[in-house]
């Protein structure tokens, strides 16, 4: 299934489409690690194609020069320019790339840095439901008008699912605890005992493959769910 591209109102989009979308196909937006969109990224574009969702991508660092890193040190300027006026207005365009599609519930998927943006899309709310994988800034925040995870936790709007690794050295197992204690009803969070950050990206040192898997089967049933 091939990966296309579209812009609207000026944000580069990479968009993968069901074989055979229903006729209000489900959505999910897809939001990046601190990487941008590149080859894991698209690799979840597919496969939430291949279970009968629209996939779409904002690019999120289209406003600077270089939009895919490949270390952090080159990533941390566009990373760190990131504001709430900036992402609402990338996430919003994906939404309306989907409203065009026909697509009725809406949802976000976000990885690491794009996991804490998926979390603060429950609480605007920007989407219909929200999936969270090791997200940070959950004691700090981190962007301008965005509170930390803790802060956000309470204030969720729609469905939020997360997922953390107990081994992760950026997310301490006691500032999950804290986040899960200060959620909402609508939250549901799940922690791996033997997976570390970045659990999920099969092209990163810390791949898991098993926590990933079970991690991908709880965000298919959560969608099935709420869209």
């Amino acid at each position: 299934m091939d990966i296309v591209t579209s812009t609207v109102n000026g944000v580069p989009l990479s968009i993968a489409k069901p074989e055979s979308p229903a006729a209000q196909v489900p959505a999910v937006i897809v939001l990046q690690e601190a990487w941008g969109v590149n080859a894991h990224l698209e690799s979840v574009l597919q496969r939430l194609a291949d279970n009968g969702y629209l996939a779409v991508a904002p690019h999120l660092y289209h406003r600077g020069s270089q939009t895919v890193f490949t270390d952090f040190p080159s990533a941390k300027d566009s990373f760190m320019a990131l504001t709430s006026d900036g992402l609402g207005h990338d996430v919003g365009a994906a939404v309306s790339y989907c409203r065009s599609e026909g697509s009725g519930k809406i949802g976000s998927l976000g990885f690491c840095m794009g996991g804490s943006v998926s979390l603060w899309c429950a609480t605007v709310p920007l989407v219909d439901a929200a999936v969270t994988y090791y997200g940070g800034a959950v004691a700090e925040a981190r962007w301008s008008g965005i509170p930390s995870g803790i802060e956000l936790a309470a204030q969720l709007k729609v469905p939020w699912l997360g997922h953390y690794g107990d081994l992760d050295t950026s997310i301490s197992p006691e500032s999950v605890e804290q986040l899960r204690e200060n959620a909402a009803d609508l939250a549901r969070v799940y922690t791996y005992a033997d997976a570390g950050h970045a659990f999920n990206n099969d092209t990163a040192d810390h791949y898991n493959p098993e926590a990933a898997a079970l991690a991908w089967s709880h965000t298919m049933e959560f969608f099935a769910e709420t869209l």
